[in-house]
């Protein structure tokens, strides 16, 4: 503690070793016209004395607050975003390890969105922002870029060029999915996505599209259906597929969120998942090895995710040009339980679940 009884201040320090002020803090900056001698002492009643070097005064010096920040939508349906959660914990993890903070607010409409990200610049709050659910015409992307303010988006928009962004193939996986579902013998297979401004809920409706090209089999609109990236989105999806008259056999759901919801579903109505009707969903979220029975699901980890759009996003904010930090990376399928063959044709899925209403 300084003399004051408050913290221990540079002058303090400097009082203890016998030096001027601005050798302590030439010593703290690694300057080298400081003797090795000078050095050590210096150094050894930092330690002593228990001096921190005020963050304030380093940001100033730096041009820079060590602080990372990302808006969160709200309002797209109830109850929390197991993915977002798992996204943000990667930011956070990469970032303490980098000796940088993260500032997290939420934002309820698009004009608020905007405005919380011109407040949070004008404050000078943050170094640079993490953009997440892109829309495919997302106005946060020609904002920051109007301001030539960092930022990364975890997703892409209609135009991807000239900005920082890491992504997965979503047209290939859910290509690759229906693919994968038409193997094992279905032949009606239901699409449950979310609402198609995010950019990639259109990509994967995109590839479940193509999916059901290549592989022959009939294009059905009542087939697809859109609903809120929750669990209670996918219970919807799943009612309305499952009420048609001719049910699919498998459900191709956006969300391991939706993916769950449908299960819940399926469950209520006596349906054995993974025998009487398949469900696989995307994201690979931990919680999926858990639900009963095993969720069949896409993996793109959300922990991994968030670290590496932090470390893109440090890299821009040091310089490198954003149009150089572009990545895309494929998925992949975590096969378990909750897919198989179909143990009914869909006329005979009909019947039973006429019977369950």
């Amino acid at each position: 503690m300084s003399e004051s009884g408050g913290s221990v201040t540079i002058d303090d320090v400097a009082r203890h070793v016998g030096v001027a002020k601005g050798t302590v803090s030439r010593v703290l900056n690694n300057y080298t016209d400081i003797s090795p001698a000078t050095r050590e002492r210096v150094l050894k009643a930092v330690k002593e004395l228990g001096y921190h070097p005020s963050s304030t005064a380093r940001s100033l010096k730096k041009g820079r607050q060590d602080t990372l920040g990302i808006v969160l939508p709200v309002g797209r349906g109830r109850g929390a975003d197991p993915f977002l959660a798992e996204f943000v914990d990667g930011i956070a993890r990469a970032l303490d390890e980098l000796g940088r903070d993260l500032l997290i607010t939420t934002a309820h409409s698009a004009r608020h969105m905007l405005e919380t990200h011109e407040r949070l610049i004008a404050r000078r709050k943050v170094d640079g922002f993490i953009l997440t659910r892109t829309e495919v015409d997302d106005p946060r992307i020609e904002f920051l870029q109007t301001r030539r303010f960092p930022f990364v988006a975890h997703g892409r928009t209609a135009d991807p060029s000239g900005y920082a962004w890491f992504d997965i193939d979503n047209e290939q996986t859910f290509v690759d999915g229906v693919s994968h579902l038409s193997s094992l013998g279905h032949r009606r297979i239901g699409f449950i996505g979310g609402p198609r401004e995010l950019n990639f809920a259109c990509q994967r409706l995109l590839g479940y599209r193509r999916g059901i090209a290549e592989a022959g089999l009939t294009q059905d609109p009542a087939l697809e259906v859109e609903f809120a990236l929750s669990e209670e989105g996918g219970m919807e999806g799943a009612r309305q597929l499952l009420g048609l008259h001719q049910p699919p056999t498998a459900l191709f759901c956006a969300t391991d969120a939706m993916a769950i919801g449908a299960m819940r579903l399926c469950r209520d109505f006596g349906l054995r998942i993974g025998q009487d009707v398949t469900i696989i969903g995307y994201d690979g979220l931990p919680v999926g090895a858990y639900v009963d029975p095993p969720l069949t699901s896409f993996s793109q980890s959300a922990l991994a995710a968030g670290g590496k759009i932090a470390r893109m996003l440090i890299e821009v904010i040091e310089g490198t040009p954003p149009a150089e930090r572009q990545e895309l990376a494929q998925a992949e399928l975590i096969r378990r339980a909750s897919d198989g063959p179909p143990a009914k044709t869909t006329e005979e899925l009909a019947k039973m679940l006429r019977r369950s209403v």
